[in-house]
């Protein structure tokens, strides 16, 4: 292990840096929807309004190559943390607002936000190899986990304070965090002038959209394996398990958030012991195996809560599974890290997209189970294929390949590593 690497940047320090992401997500997903629900909005419009503000999510790579210019990626975390605390307190403050105007405000918020993922992307490919799987789980576990206890801390303090208090505390939850990159240690990049810069960063994202390693990595990153729909509408399904209101909310709330972290931390351990390829396929295999668990088993609270226990463990174990092997397919990049990072980011979040509107159908035709019988049947046999790809893939692209602790796509250079 690089003792240095660790030291100036240890894995731990992405799980702060990451908080921000999560809770301001959280801000969006849980506790607006929640404070409008109660002001007597309808579900659909609380939907429609949350829709919009999504949106940066999946188009962030069209403003992500600003963290690859001038100011350090640390600034760039200040900057969108500050910027997204700042929205969520003007929404939860500004009670009055309309729908259009909380969208527009919370929609603003988060395409300056959504470059929290790009910068800390940056920041992590520049890990020494052997701490990125472990970095990948802290860095995970703070999205996941931080935007879990936010929203479960606000929206239990909206039943005892007032919006301004509440907005104040929330703006605190997303930004103070992000004062750990202050602590980032940062290579200071080559100062060029502005028409040699935007050259050397398209040179550096072409190297890296037609490199084997990205088409490799591809393969991974749109398949269903790992997208982990079915907890996008888990709340949706407790009645069929005859699971309480109090349970559903345990579940698929903190309790699930928290699990999914620890998940990440188990995931990110087990991705510096082992091929990162095969992890990732192995995230999928272990999702597959809760999923068949609820499609088979009696509808019951208990089933309900105990498969969702272990999905929840196994989707934090891909989200770790996933970054891990991101930051293996680019390498280090010398000029467009951000960039590139976004780009393969983005792609993970189509996966997401297709598969919950497959477990959706799959609901609407035969139920719960049948719904959890295709996630399943997704997940597990697209864990086999993905395994037997990754062995195709590093006798065809990749020589090299070593044992425990290592990446499936150690063995290759990574293309434009090399400072231009």
């Amino acid at each position: 292990m690089n003792g240095a690497a660790t030291r100036e940047n240890p894995p731990w320090l992405f799980g702060i840096l990451n908080i921000p992401y999560g809770a301001f997500n959280a801000v969006i997903t849980l506790l607006i929807p929640f404070l409008l629900r109660k002001r007597g909005f309808a579900v659909n419009e609380i939907a429609n309004m949350v829709a919009i503000a999504v949106l940066p999510n999946v188009w962030y790579v069209l403003w992500s190559p600003v963290v690859d210019l001038g100011l350090r990626r640390r600034t760039w975390v200040l900057i969108a943390a500050g910027t997204s605390a700042v929205c969520a307190w003007v929404a939860i403050a500004w009670t009055s607002a309309s729908l259009p105007e909380l969208a527009a405000l919370l929609f603003a918020g988060n395409v300056v936000g959504m470059l929290l993922s790009s910068a800390n992307g940056a920041i992590l490919t520049t890990l020494d190899p052997t701490v990125r799987g472990r970095a990948s789980g802290w860095y995970n576990a703070g999205n996941l986990g931080g935007g879990a206890l936010g929203a479960g801390l606000t929206i239990w303090l909206a039943g005892f304070i007032g919006p301004f208090r509440l907005a104040a505390i929330t703006l605190a939850i997303v930004f103070l965090p992000s004062l750990a990159s202050l602590r980032v240690c940062e290579e200071r990049r080559p100062r060029l002038k502005p028409g040699a810069l935007f050259r050397a960063m398209a040179r550096d994202v072409w190297s890296a959209l037609k490199s084997p390693r990205t088409l490799a990595g591809l393969v991974f990153f749109l398949s269903p394996v790992g997208a982990s729909a079915v907890s996008n509408l888990i709340s949706s399904v407790g009645p069929d398990y005859h699971a309480s209101d109090a349970q559903v909310a345990a579940v698929s709330g903190v309790l699930g958030g928290l699990l999914s972290a620890l998940g990440c931390m188990g995931g990110g351990w087990l991705c510096d012991r082992m091929p990162r390829m095969a992890a990732y396929a192995a995230s999928g295999a272990s999702i597959a195996v809760f999923a068949v668990w609820m499609a088979l088993g009696p509808a019951t609270p208990v089933t309900y809560a105990g498969g969702y226990t272990g999905y929840s463990l196994a989707t934090g174990f891909a989200y770790a599974a996933f970054t891990a092997l991101v930051l293996d397919v680019l390498g280090k990049r010398s000029h467009a890290a951000g960039t590139s990072y976004s780009m393969l980011g983005a792609s993970g979040n189509l996966p997401i997209a297709y598969m919950t509107w497959v477990d959706g159908q799959a609901y609407k035709l035969g139920g719960t189970r049948a719904m959890m019988g295709v996630d399943a049947l997704t997940e597990g046999v697209g864990a086999l294929l993905l395994l037997i790809f990754a062995g195709y893939a590093t006798r065809r692209w990749f020589s090299g390949e070593t044992g425990v602790g290592t990446s499936s796509l150690q063995g290759l250079k990574p293309e434009g590593s090399s400072a231009d």
